[in-house]
């Protein structure tokens, strides 16, 4: 019997493929320990140096609840990626910052995450790709 065709089901199966596949890449330079999330979250603040981020951007930008991003945050600083810095005109808030640790990592993963997208990208024009974000964007739309 052939298994009914599932969006929710096809993209989680592909996020599960790709993540081991950034896991696999990131084990052969020798991170280990590095979760999937904890490497998107370390490339968007090394890509927003210039402008402060806060753990509610993370929740917004990655459509990820409160205390799921409080508990990695914590761990995340905990590991010596990131730390948290009071913020000048409200004791409340904490940007959240690199270090050189979460800097070097960055570094080092970002060659085999750019190996892994060319790979993803095998026989994909660019039109097939402009509709796969439209429609990837509309199923966001739809979730929301």
């Amino acid at each position: 019997m052939k298994p009914q065709r599932s969006i929710s089901f096809a993209v989680h199966s592909l996020d599960n493929m790709i993540s081991r596949r950034l896991v696999a890449h990131g084990a052969s330079v020798g991170i280990d320990n590095l979760t999937l999330m904890n490497g998107w979250i370390i490339g968007y603040l090394y890509d927003n140096q210039d402008r402060d981020i806060y753990q509610r951007d993370i929740e917004t930008d990655f459509s990820i609840a409160r205390s799921t991003v409080t508990g990695i945050i914590k761990l995340m600083e905990k590991k010596g990626y990131l730390i948290r810095e009071s913020v000048p005109d409200d004791a409340r808030l904490k940007k959240l910052v690199l270090t050189p640790k979460g800097i070097d990592i960055h570094i080092k993963t970002l060659h085999d995450f750019d190996t892994v997208e060319a790979e993803l990208l095998q026989g994909i024009t660019p039109e097939e790709l402009d509709i796969f974000y439209e429609i990837i964007h509309k199923l966001k739309k739809n979730v929301e």
